[in-house]
């Protein structure tokens, strides 16, 4: 009994104090300040040229990238919110919701161009989504390990949206504003393997 006492006095006199968990938008922002430089360096190798927004239906890509960045905040903020058991999170039908609202804008801007010669950049945007996406993705992932917590599918969903919602962004920075079916096909199909890709790298490395 008396080395058992004194095992315990001895483990709880080498505790060390717990370092609060940050809150959760202080840890966004740490992640955005990293991954979103990382994602514009990776983008220098495969850029072809700025958004001229002086073309016909600027305002309906300004409207796609400006949900897309508020989708990308949003699906971070529940990701690592759901770390932590028992925290209110972002209800998942505001995302159908968004991500609804966005493939509308996408569709009405196909028929304001309908009668517009539109070059082929689907490979192009599917190669430059795949580029940028992979440091947001890393870093993510890297962020979620670090806040700790109980890891789901879900949160590796929400980290998966928020990493391409980003990368569709960055794309909207340097795309023509004309597009045709098969280029928008391909941006559906970016954003859905860079979804995969997430959870399953999280499931690889550990993250459950």
């Amino acid at each position: 009994m008396s080395d058992h006492q004194q095992l315990i006095k001895q483990l709880s006199n080498q505790m060390q104090p717990v370092k609060p968990l940050a809150p959760t938008g202080v840890r966004i922002l740490k992640w955005v300040m990293v991954a979103l430089p990382l994602a514009i360096v990776c983008s220098v190798f495969v850029h072809r040229g700025l958004t001229d927004w002086h073309q016909p239906g600027a305002g309906l890509a300004l409207a796609q990238l400006a949900l897309a960045v508020t989708l990308g905040i949003a699906a971070a903020w529940n990701a690592l919110t759901l770390l932590i058991p028992g925290r209110h999170t972002i209800p998942t039908v505001r995302f159908i919701l968004g991500g609804g609202l966005w493939l509308l804008l996408n569709i009405m801007s196909l028929s304001v161009h309908s009668s517009t010669s539109a070059h082929d950049h689907g490979t192009f945007c599917y190669l430059f989504l795949m580029v940028v996406s992979t440091p947001m993705m890393i870093t993510l992932l890297w962020t979620l390990r670090r806040s700790g917590g109980l890891y789901s599918q879900k949160s590796l969903l929400m980290a998966g949206i928020s990493v391409a919602a980003w990368s569709v962004s960055l794309l909207s920075l340097c795309h023509p504003v004309q597009q045709d079916r098969t280029d928008l096909a391909l941006h559906f199909a970016a954003v859905a393997t860079i979804i995969g890709m997430t959870m399953v790298v999280g499931r690889w490395t550990r993250l459950k």
